[in-house]
């Protein structure tokens, strides 16, 4: 298992038990190493929705959007498809 998955592992059990600051602390600390990775961008997206922070959330969410498709978390390689389908139904 890479870091960056160890990562994300870690900040999805964080957000399971409702430990926000500690869930984006790691995230954010992989952003900095995987600046564009959309798995990323999403998830702290999406801590910062459950910190009540919507506004903070917007510019991870539409970088997520933006980039996704330009790297599979595992092989980081071209991802074949995304968030831009789940973007084209639900925004």
């Amino acid at each position: 298992m890479s870091d960056l998955d160890r990562a994300l592992t870690i900040s999805d059990r964080l957000l399971a038990w409702d430990m926000l600051d500690s869930a984006s602390s790691v995230l954010e600390r992989n952003l900095e190493k995987h600046p564009y990775h959309p798995e990323l961008l999403r998830r702290l997206g999406r801590v910062r929705l459950a910190q009540g922070l919507p506004q903070e959330a917007i510019p991870f969410l539409k970088l997520a959007i933006q980039h996704d498709g330009t790297v599979d978390k595992k092989a980081h390689a071209p991802a074949p498809l995304g968030l831009r389908r789940v973007a084209d139904v639900h925004l």
